[in-house]
């Protein structure tokens, strides 16, 4: 059996996922000495800190502002593996 979820409380999930994953990319495209971007190389701020900047603040909008930052559904930044040598 389903749970019903409202299409408001579903959408400001959404809204919150889409907000931790703008945050993820926004904390992965810094500046680095030479100005431009250290993990693209385009000059600072890239395209994709502009697009993120703009996508978190209008979700941020409808993000759900109480509790821990959502699971995103598809983690878009992939934990580093640590490989240990014996």
């Amino acid at each position: 059996m389903t749970v019903y979820e409202s299409q408001t409380v579903a959408f400001a999930r959404y809204a919150t996922a889409q907000v931790a994953h703008h945050r993820q990319v926004l904390a992965r495209h810094q500046l680095d000495g030479t100005g431009c971007c250290r993990l693209c190389g385009r000059p600072w701020p890239c395209d994709d800190v502009r697009h993120s900047l703009r996508m978190a603040d209008h979700f941020g909008q409808w993000a759900l502002t109480d509790g821990p930052e959502p699971v995103l559904v598809r983690p878009y930044v992939r934990e580093e593996t640590v490989v240990r040598r014996r």
